[in-house]
């Protein structure tokens, strides 16, 4: 284990930088708990809110598969300083929005940047690697790194508004924060390579491509599958989770904010520590205990427990969760080969986002009129699924590239 720890300090610091600026990202991204606030403040409706979220959506739809294509094209340094130019562009306007009309053209022009981001942030890390085998820790520190980040980035977004000069409302100047976090972010990522010494030695090696991919490869559309399925799981309970706790428990706001506090920091543990249990001998039988758990938490989280029991079955569901996806997502995007990471990384944020809007209303369907327990059993189904997907396909899949146990 104290192995482990010190060999993430050997990773190059090209590596450990660009995890320093995706922390940025991520308290920044997690500040912007407060939007709706600023918006609702504003004098927006909550149908002029849910307009510019669409806007925003849409936005990341359309554009999330030329992004991944232009990450191919040009390289993931491009791309991301590309994208998170528009990202910053995008909040300094909404921190100066003031009709729903700016509303709308500073969330399409935010959806356009971080489309490019998600697009290439994961090869973008990868390419960093001076060895193939670091491309997973890589991968699993990222999550880590911008998941603890998030959780700062909240708390922060809830304090700030009180302690920083009120603008136009009391969270304007926490916005153009978020954006100078957003703006240090990419400066820093100025003074990061392109790509490794190794990726640049295996790219002169290779021939030249003169075309753009378009058409993906079957073994990119089956994790593209997959990964579309981990994306509606999220987008079913990941936003009502809360809500959740405070209908079925009559929890407080306070209680229910600690208690997701606590999941967060175990779910930042599990990503930190996924590629030193997978490098272990017993790891299939790690990979499917975490997936059992996941089954088993899912379940029992439909029946009607106590709530000490319930939370139990939440941080166990998030840990064993974060456990399985965090090694097999990074496993994908490592089986797939580095001109085609752009594409996988595009269609997955294309699809999952579509997945995402349709679990939503999914969701409200089994929520309304107070049933705060079958979503859980339907999520249970739907795992099933999945685990059918991974088992008969994707396992093949991964065990053909990597030719690794899986």
């Amino acid at each position: 284990m104290l192995g482990y720890l010190r060999s993430l300090f050997s990773l190059p610091p090209a590596v450990l930088f660009y995890l320093l600026s995706e922390m940025l990202f991520g308290v920044g991204i997690g500040m912007a708990v407060i939007l709706n606030f600023h918006y609702l403040e504003l004098g927006f409706t909550t149908a002029t809110i849910g307009i510019s979220l669409a806007c925003y959506t849409l936005t990341v739809a359309a554009v999330s598969y030329p992004a991944g294509m232009i990450t191919d094209r040009f390289g993931s340094k491009f791309t991301m300083l590309f994208g998170s130019a528009f990202v910053v562009l995008g909040y300094v306007l909404i921190g100066f929005v003031e009709t729903p009309l700016t509303l709308y053209l500073a969330q399409i022009v935010s959806g356009f940047g971080f489309s490019f981001v998600i697009a290439c942030e994961f090869p973008y890390i990868m390419s960093l690697c001076e060895k193939k085998e670091d491309e997973t820790t890589a991968y699993s520190l990222l999550v880590s790194a911008f998941t603890l980040a998030l959780a700062l980035g909240n708390i922060l977004g809830t304090k700030l508004p009180a302690l920083l000069p009120p603008g136009n409302t009391m969270y304007q100047s926490t916005v153009f924060l978020i954006a100078v976090a957003f703006a240090i972010m990419l400066l820093m990522r100025c003074f990061l390579p392109a790509k490794s010494k190794r990726v640049a030695e295996e790219e002169s090696k290779s021939p030249k491509r003169v075309s753009w991919k378009v058409i993906p490869s079957k073994q990119v559309m089956i994790y593209v599958l997959f990964a579309t399925t981990n994306g509606f799981i999220w987008q079913l309970l990941g936003p009502f989770e809360n809500v959740i706790l405070r209908e079925r428990y009559t929890l407080s706001d306070d209680a229910i904010g600690y208690m997701l506090a606590v999941n967060s920091f175990l779910l930042f543990l599990a990503s930190l520590f996924t590629p030193y249990l997978m490098k272990t001998s017993w790891r299939r039988v790690g990979l499917y205990s975490a997936y059992a758990l996941l089954l088993i938490c899912m379940l029992l989280m439909g029946f009607n427990v106590i709530v000490y029991a319930f939370y139990l079955f939440l941080l166990g569901k998030g840990f064993s969760g974060t456990l399985f996806n965090s090694f097999i997502d990074s496993s994908m995007m490592k089986a797939t080969a580095d001109d085609e990471r752009g594409l996988h990384s595009g269609l997955r944020n294309l699809f999952r986002s579509a997945a995402g809007a349709l679990s939503s209303m999914l969701a409200g369907y089994l929520l309304l009129g107070g049933d705060y327990n079958s979503i859980y059993f339907v999520t249970f189904l739907i795992l099933a699924v999945q685990a059918f997907l991974y088992f008969f396909l994707v396992r093949h899949q991964l065990q053909k590239d990597l030719n690794e146990a899986f």
